[in-house]
């Protein structure tokens, strides 16, 4: 009985999150219309949108039901210095989480995602990029960058199955150098057992998000090129996943 009525209630929460989803779609579309289509594309409207994107997420991320939702940041990381933001990858949430820690953030998605037809308008209205086109849009990126925003790039370049760290490809690691800028890691938790990759429906649990100490360029120079950077990040993960898996239990 008590299996029965936790599915029940998972499944009303789902079925809740999925259409507050659709509406807050609707309502960022439509703010993007009137703000950036009929307004202009100026930087005061962008970063206009850009705000309201992040007070969206905020609350998002802190009303997911059956869920509670940790922010740490011991290092006090402002990001009102440019950085490429880097975060391993367990959820379609993991989005909003990251969406919520500065409103000058320049993200780069996947080109299924900048397409989508519930939300890759808002992607496009936030300037948000296809990660496939990285190299060639790196001089529209490093305008972006002029003008105080940051850079962010899931370098697992996909969603882990059961949270584990998966190979780093090396694109922000390769911004980051061509750019001349520092990395801020973050590290994400709980995201993967609340919205599974392999699940459809939300699942109650603790969730956080860890601000790490900023990388600066000075200090990843020293630690070789961006392959050299791709391997000692992905190594810095994986010890910090091990370390929470351990800690957990």
């Amino acid at each position: 009985m008590k299996r029965i009525l936790y599915l029940v209630r998972q499944t009303a929460y789902t079925i809740f999150s999925f259409c507050y989803f659709l509406g807050l779609a609707v309502e960022l579309t439509v703010r993007g219309f009137f703000l950036i289509t009929l307004g202009g594309k100026t930087d005061e409207n962008k970063q206009k949108y850009h705000r309201i994107l992040q007070r969206k997420a905020k609350f998002v991320v802190n009303h997911i039901p059956g869920t509670t939702f940790t922010y740490i940041n011991t290092p006090q990381e402002t990001f009102q210095k440019p950085s490429v933001i880097i975060s391993n990858h367990q959820s379609h949430l993991d989005l909003m989480a990251i969406m919520m820690l500065t409103p000058k953030l320049i993200i780069l998605t996947k080109n299924w995602v900048w397409h989508n037809p519930f939300y890759g308008i808002i992607i496009r209205y936030a300037d948000y990029f296809p990660i496939s086109d990285t190299e060639k849009m790196t001089a529209t990126i490093a305008e972006k960058v002029e003008k105080g925003y940051s850079v962010m790039i899931f370098p697992e370049g996909t969603r882990s199955a059961d949270s584990h760290i998966l190979r780093f490809h090396r694109g922000a690691f390769y911004l980051a150098e061509k750019l001349g800028l520092d990395i801020v890691p973050i590290f994400i938790k709980g995201f993967g057992d609340v919205l599974p990759k392999t699940s459809s429906h939300l699942h109650p649990g603790q969730l956080s998000l860890e601000v790490m100490p900023r990388i600066r360029r000075d200090d990843s120079s020293q630690m070789g090129d961006y392959r050299e950077m791709t391997k000692r990040l992905h190594k810095m993960y994986v010890r910090k996943y091990n370390e929470e898996v351990c800690h957990h239990r």
